[in-house]
Formats: C-alpha cells, structure tokens, sequence
C-alpha cells in the first residue's frame, strides 16, 4: 500500500492545509463508503481534503443550471391550482 502525505496551499496566509493520497484495494473500503459496481475489487486511489467551512461544499459545479434554485422558495407553501377543463381538438391526419 502507498501512501503520501503532501502539503496544499492553503488560501490563508497563515497555515498550510496537509492532505493525504493514498492507493487502495476499494473492496477494503466497503461499509466505509459505497463502492460503484465498476470500482469494486479494483485498485483505487483516494484523496482526503480538509473541508474548513460549509462553503467549500458548495464549490462543485451542477449539473444543471437550474439545481441552484432546487429548495430556494422561502415563502408560503405553493399550491397548485385546479387546471379547470381542456378544449378537446380534432386529430391530425
């Protein structure tokens, strides 16, 4: 097993955040993490990050556009109005 320690620049001036890189079978990891069936029993390299603050969360991209509005209403609870009766059209030849 390989295992190095390195060091990250850090944003703050004042310390530096170390991080750990480390090659790993990932049926070791199991119960620990949930393995995708295409890694399970393969050789699998893992990098521990040191998470500061709840911002640093946030910092992926989405996948769509439109996730970041996904729970953004604060207001009262929408409701969605009866639709009332649809015209009915001929059908298309």
């Amino acid at each position: 097993m390989q295992m190095a320690t390195q060091s990250l620049k850090s944003k703050s001036r004042f310390s530096q955040a170390a991080f750990v890189r480390q090659t790993i079978q990932s049926n070791l990891l199991e119960g620990i993490i949930e393995i995708p069936g295409n890694l399970k029993n393969r050789l699998v390299e893992i990098i521990l990050l040191p998470l500061d603050s709840k911002k640093s969360i946030h910092h992926r991209r989405s996948e769509s556009p439109l996730d970041r509005f996904v729970g953004a209403w604060d207001g009262e609870p929408l409701v969605r109005e009866e639709q009332g009766n649809y015209e009915t059209r001929e059908e298309l030849l």
